[in-house]
């Protein structure tokens, strides 16, 4: 008695549906973290430096966040501090 209203049916597209859902919520999950705390991997510019440049010291605190990560030397420091002194 196949098709007889009693039996598997349709169910098994709605087993696969909560199947898909389930790996995309664990996947999800698992990315989430890294995707959004804030921290990156990559030496590139973060979207938050580009703005605080134009604030005022905005360009000394990158600075000094370059120099802290090891990205300029002291003299490159001393040097680009004392440009950003004298102004445009």
């Amino acid at each position: 008695m196949m098709g007889g209203g009693i039996g598997m049916g349709w169910w098994w597209a709605i087993g696969l549906l909560v199947a898909i859902a389930l790996i995309w919520v664990i996947i999800r999950g698992v990315r989430a973290p890294g995707d959004y705390s804030g921290q990156s991997n990559s030496q590139e510019p973060r979207d938050t430096d580009i703005g605080a440049a134009e604030t005022p010291g905005g360009a000394r605190v990158i600075l000094a966040e370059r120099y802290a990560r090891g990205e300029l030397s002291a003299q490159e420091y001393q040097e680009r501090l004392r440009i950003l002194g004298e102004g445009p």
